[in-house]
C-alpha cells in the first residue's frame, strides 16, 4: 500500500486575482490574495497528476458576511494546512468552516477546504484538483 499523494513543487507565492476568482466563483471580487501551487505526488511516476492550491484571501466584508450568512460556518479547532511559504501570513484569529462552507469553493474538478477567519474578511482554501 503506497502513502496518499503529497504536495510537492511548490512554485512561488503570487498575487494575482484572476487564477482564484476563475476557480473559485464564491470568492467575489477580492480584495488581495497571497497564493501557491504544485503537483501533487512524486513526479517521477508516469500518469495524471492532481495539482494543489492554497491561497489566504482578502474578501470584501460584505462577501465575507454573505458567505457566513448563506453557509453558516462554525468555529473549528482545526486549521489550514497550507503551504509553508504562507504559513506566516495565516491570520492569528481561530477560524469558522463547515461542509456547505467547502461546497460552496467546490467543483467538478476542484475539492477544497474552507476556512473563514473569524477576526478578518478572510479566507483560507486549501484545494486539490486534476
Amino acid at each position: 500500500m503506497t502513502a496518499p499523494a503529497a504536495k510537492t513543487m511548490s512554485n512561488p507565492v503570487r498575487h494575482e486575482l484572476e487564477p482564484l476568482t476563475k476557480r473559485f466563483p464564491a470568492l467575489g471580487s477580492p480584495v488581495a490574495a497571497s497564493w501557491v501551487s504544485g503537483d501533487m505526488g512524486d513526479p517521477e511516476v508516469p500518469g495524471p497528476s492532481l495539482y494543489w492550491i492554497d491561497s489566504i484571501v482578502e474578501l470584501t466584508p460584505s462577501t465575507a458576511d454573505d458567505l457566513k450568512a448563506k453557509y453558516r460556518p462554525i468555529p473549528t479547532t482545526n486549521e489550514p494546512d497550507v503551504w509553508e511559504s504562507l504559513q506566516d501570513s495565516l491570520p492569528q484569529s481561530g477560524y469558522l468552516s463547515s461542509p456547505q462552507l467547502d461546497a460552496a469553493f467546490t467543483s467538478t474538478k476542484i475539492k477544497s477546504k474552507a476556512f473563514l477567519a473569524e477576526g478578518a474578511p478572510v479566507v483560507v482554501i486549501t484545494a486539490t484538483g486534476e
